[in-house]
């Protein structure tokens, strides 16, 4: 069996990101070497606490470093999503899974970046699940280190043109277009999972409840059950389903197991001038040129799949 590759995340929970880190920590496929925080669902302050928390639910044995980044993005104003997912970013659980013990890196996030790719080069995969400031301050300290890396795995975009955050942008691209225009134009080697594939990753809560009720009577169990209500009671409310989109944890599950989608190299950019189309991503099915700015696109998922393996991963005894 080949050795897990080393893997930062940067994330800003978040519900979803909550289940996606999880899913992280515990997979025998990834060795997460660092969790940088950026701003996004909620402030960045309230992001690390969160990302603390989770590491203390989850019990890790070794939990990886945690080093605190942007707090505000490079395109301003600040965009917030605490109607998805509440003003501590984990639905209002945050009182009931206090932190104890584990406290953050006084490092910034896009240093800490910068130094695990000087360190770990091609080896190095970066998963990107929130806005990607934290991604774009490490490439205007040192460009050279972060196109050095094996892949970057971005949730973010839409290569259907359909958004959440607006009628055409997907929310991490919305709260900082212009990290994301810098990220997708700086030649990377990029894979972007966007809205039109995580959309088609469905948790059906009935089952997602039957494999809780298996797992051992732990604060994990606790903290899924506990986090994972609130995101099924919004999509229940917002989108009359018993289901929910699981868009960060698809992005970790296509940096775990790159055949759980499909995806086409493609012209890609991002708007990131103020007005309707904000944060948009643009993609291009004609072929690139020499000169234009390019990315492997998920274009297809295998939800069966990845729903098994993602169901193992997190509610293993």
């Amino acid at each position: 069996m080949a050795s897990p590759a080393p893997a930062v995340i940067d994330t800003d929970p978040g519900l979803d990101d909550a289940l996606a880190l999880i899913f992280a920590l515990r997979s025998s496929r990834l060795d997460v070497k660092a969790i940088t925080v950026v701003a996004g669902n909620v402030s960045v302050s309230r992001c690390t606490s969160n990302v603390l928390r989770i590491l203390e639910a989850a019990a890790v044995p070794s939990p990886p470093p945690v080093f605190e980044g942007c707090a505000t993005p490079l395109s301003l104003p600040v965009t917030r999503a605490e109607h998805v997912h509440g003003s501590d970013g984990i639905g209002g659980i945050s009182g009931d899974f206090p932190v104890r013990r584990l406290a953050a890196q006084s490092e910034h996030g896009a240093d800490a970046i910068v130094s695990l790719a000087r360190h770990y080069g091609p080896r190095l995969t970066l998963i990107a699940l929130g806005p990607l400031t934290n991604v774009a301050a490490a490439l205007q300290r040192d460009g050279e280190a972060l196109r050095s890396i094996g892949k970057l795995v971005v949730m973010g975009g839409s290569a259907d043109g359909r958004g959440n955050a607006t009628a055409s942008a997907e929310f991490n691209f919305f709260a900082d277009p212009l990290a994301a225009r810098t990220v997708v134009r700086a030649g990377l080697p990029l894979v972007i999972v966007g809205l039109n594939v995580t959309r088609r990753a469905l948790l059906p809560k009935a089952r997602f409840e039957r494999h809780l009720s298996s797992m051992p009577r732990t604060t994990l169990r606790s903290f899924l059950a506990a986090c994972s209500a609130p995101y099924f009671d919004f999509c229940q409310k917002h989108e009359s389903a018993d289901s929910c989109a699981l868009h960060d944890p698809l992005a970790v599950g296509a940096a775990i197991d790159p055949g759980l989608v499909a995806t086409e190299v493609l012209e890609c950019d991002v708007i990131d001038r103020p007005g309707l189309t904000r944060g948009m991503m643009l993609v291009d099915r004609g072929e690139p040129g020499s000169e234009t700015p390019t990315a492997r696109v998920a274009t297809d998922v295998n939800s069966p799949k990845f729903l098994d393996l993602f169901l193992e991963t997190v509610c293993a005894a």
